[in-house]
């Protein structure tokens, strides 16, 4: 893999983790305006956006790293006592993480911008104009004694020898410079600038310069042992502290800038996952050549002469990281794992070797004895431990395609305050659960349904502020989203506090519609009204516009979450807002599950045992037909009656009349329930289910295909699709 591979795997890297951060920062600032004591908060929100920063400045992205920077420095003056945190600026602040996030997701995109629009510049200043309202009015001698605290800590914080030797230094200087003068003397007496006290401090020639220069030179060298050790990454960071230091001293503001640029790329390479390389810390070093040479120039050949010698085999671009455009990398099909997640799996997979040892001692031994008896409960305990471990490792596996749901839920907080701003409305986002884990494949599941309700929670349910303080309420709008899991549901939570939804509207749009008979909808109680409002085509939208108010988006909400067998339920009450809740199933692409095996027709099938309600032998002559359907009644309600034969097509009959008395079983699903008769109930099994959607699209009755003993297969029943057949009948 060469240099640019590696540069396009460490952007990737970069704006994953980025917009990952970002996602928690309007939480974090909100809690530190409610609590201006929880410093932690808002020093939390100015790492993330100062990392972001330095990262974008790294990877040549000038447009992020200005932008950044920007609210980095409103972030610097609240977290430092500068600036007052108000409302109104929390908000814009809030904003512009969310533009940060589209920036970050344009770069991913490969869709890039060369320069601030006029969107982003007008928010900018709307931050400075607000900062500038809440200023403190610090003094700009109290404000460099603060940058220099900062420093001296950021140099703390490095923990390498040199660091910390310069930041007690700073340290040392800073107190010196606050203290009070002494009884007795001058008010006017000169104070000592920093560089006046640094410069004592590096009292350097040029014979003094030329060693110090080789080395830096020699710490940017690639081990001859090809390792690059932490030792190493020490001794970089030590050489480039002090050149910064230097720089400071004898050189202009600009190179000392570049030199702390540099300090920061190095910082991200080192800790990223990627590591240090090559090809990498030559772009470090190219960057610190330039500078060096206005120091001792004859001395920059016969020192860089070595260093590109040992990196050439991965050549640097010649162009600066600023001026490099960033093609769109493909990004390869890759999900986060918990690193407690693989730590489980590897120990399930130890077990496994074990008890397979354990199977060959018995293997051994049973040749060699004269009878076996003796070794019979011993096989049996060790196929129990079999068994078991076995189960522990399928869930152990499904457990590596888990992401946390945080993934899709935080792209609704900035949609919803974009939305609200479009609509001249304010509202709050609260998200809970985003810790939760569920199949990845499932959050690709939710993702539509979820934009449809966000969108129709800012545009119908959030009233406009003037109207919400008319009703006695904040003016802000809140909507809570909330992820919790069953052992087999994945729950979705979407609360609002709004107007609610008016049951007598409902209904008087129902009969305007004509949607069903006038009895049929005045004989509905207000909870199965409400429900209308997943009918299709239905919609109390007075007109349409860009975000709803045609009918057709929590039609999609439902028909959407139904087809993987899921369901949404809604209840409201008028002036204290809406609540939606989703249950759909957790799926993943292979799984073991517990399953009855039936037969038909001579052919093997497996049902869900999730979908069994009790299994039974149905008389043919209570066997009724009602609106030409066969119907049966069991415990007391009538139960459509089906043919497992003819459901799969193996047979066009119904042989109801082969015999008096029919095995059968009942399933059930959301939809209702349903009466299976089958020619025989084998047993139950655990079987191992392979996903066949991909294979037979439209074969929607085949829930997937089992591997059964012997290298038999046998079809898994989809119950919820048939019992959804029966009911369109």
């Amino acid at each position: 893999m060469n240099t640019i591979d590696h540069t396009d795997e460490l952007l990737l890297a970069f704006i994953d983790e980025s917009i990952h951060s970002i996602h928690g920062l309007a939480d974090q600032i909100t809690a530190f305006l409610q609590e201006p004591s929880n410093a932690d908060s808002i020093n939390g929100v100015f790492r993330t956006v100062h990392s972001i920063k330095g990262n974008a400045g790294f990877f040549g992205l000038s447009v992020i790293k200005q932008f950044a920077h920007a609210v980095e420095n409103t972030l610097d003056d609240i977290r430092n006592q500068k600036l007052v945190l108000t409302e109104e600026l929390n908000r814009v602040l809030i904003e512009a993480f969310d533009k940060l996030n589209t920036l970050l997701e344009q770069v991913e995109r490969g869709s890039q911008q060369n320069e601030l629009s006029a969107d982003e510049i007008k928010l900018l200043e709307r931050i400075s104009e607000l900062a500038a309202q809440a200023n403190n009015g610090l003094s700009d001698e109290h404000a460099l004694l603060q940058d220099l605290r900062e420093l001296a800590e950021e140099m703390n914080a490095a923990g390498f020898p040199e660091s910390l030797r310069w930041s007690e230094k700073l340290a040392a200087l800073v107190c010196s410079s606050s203290e009070e003068p002494q009884e007795g003397s001058s008010g006017a007496e000169i104070v000592p600038s920093p560089n006046d006290v640094l410069a004592k401090e590096f009292m350097i020639d040029g014979e003094d310069v030329s060693k110090f220069i080789h080395e830096v030179a020699t710490a940017f060298l690639w081990p001859s042992n090809g390792k690059w050790e932490d030792s190493h990454s020490s001794t970089v960071m030590d050489r480039m502290s002090d050149l910064s230091m230097i720089c400071r001293i004898k050189s202009s503001d600009e190179d000392h800038r570049k030199v702390e640029a540099a300090i920061k790329d190095f910082k991200t390479l080192y800790e990223s996952p990627i590591g240090v390389d090559q090809g990498l810390i030559s772009v470090i070093w190219d960057q610190l050549a330039i500078i060096i040479a206005r120091f001792h120039p004859e001395i920059t050949p016969p020192v860089a002469e070595p260093l590109a010698s040992a990196v050439k085999t991965a050549p640097v671009p010649e162009a600066t990281p600023a001026e490099t455009s960033h093609p769109n990398p493909k990004r390869s099909r890759s999900i986060r794992v918990n690193e407690n997640h693989l730590d489980r799996f590897l120990d399930d997979v130890s077990g496994l070797f074990i008890t397979c040892e354990r199977l060959k001692d018995v293997q051994t031994r049973m040749v060699e004895a004269e009878s076996i008896a003796e070794l019979v409960e011993e096989l049996r305990q060790i196929n129990v431990t079999f068994s078991t471990q076995a189960n522990e490792l399928q869930k152990s596996v499904i457990s590596l395609r888990k992401v946390p749901i945080g993934s899709l839920l935080s792209k609704f907080p900035p949609m919803a305050r974009k939305l609200a701003t479009d609509l001249k409305k304010k509202i709050d986002v609260h998200i809970e659960g985003d810790e939760v884990e569920v199949d990845k494949s499932l959050i690709e599941d939710l993702d539509s349904p979820l934009t449809h309700m966000i969108r129709n929670v800012a545009d119908h349910a959030i009233e406009k502020p003037e109207d919400r303080l008319a009703r006695g309420v904040n003016e802000s709008g809140n909507l809570w989203i909330k992820a919790e899991t069953t052992r087999t549901h994945v729950v979705i939570t979407i609360r609002d506090d709004g107007r609610g939804i008016d049951a007598a509207r409902i209904r008087q749009k129902a009969l305007e519609k004509q949607i069903m008979p006038v009895e049929q909808i005045q004989a509905m109680s207000d909870a199965e009204v409400i429900d209308l409002i997943f009918h299709p085509g239905f919609s109390t939208a007075e007109q349409i516009t860009d975000v709803s108010g045609r009918g057709v988006g929590m039609d999609v909400v439902r028909t959407t979450i139904r087809d993987h067998d899921g369901d949404v339920q809604v209840t409201s009450v008028v002036n204290q807002g809406t609540t939606f809740t989703i249950e759909i199933p957790i799926r993943q692409a292979v799984l073991v599950i517990d399953g009855l095996l039936v037969g038909a027709k001579h052919e093997q099938f497996v049902l869900p045992f999730e979908n069994i309600r009790e299994v039974l032998e149905v008389d043919i002559n209570e066997i009724k037909t009602c609106h030409g359907l066969p119907m049966t009644v069991i415990r007391g309600q009538t139960v459509s009656v089906l043919s497992l034969a003819e459901q799969m097509e193996l047979s066009r009959e119904n042989n109801f009349e082969s015999k008096n008395r029919h095995p059968a079983v009942l399933v059930a699903s959301k939809k209702g329930l349903a009466c299976l008769l089958v020619d025989k109930v084998i047993g139950k099994r655990k079987v191992v289910v392979n996903d066949m959607q991909n294979v037979l699209e439209n074969c929607r009755r085949i829930g997937g295909v089992a591997q059964m003993g012997g290298g038999r297969l046998a079809l898994v029943v989809s119950v919820p699709e048939i019992v959804k057949t029966m009911c369109e009948v």
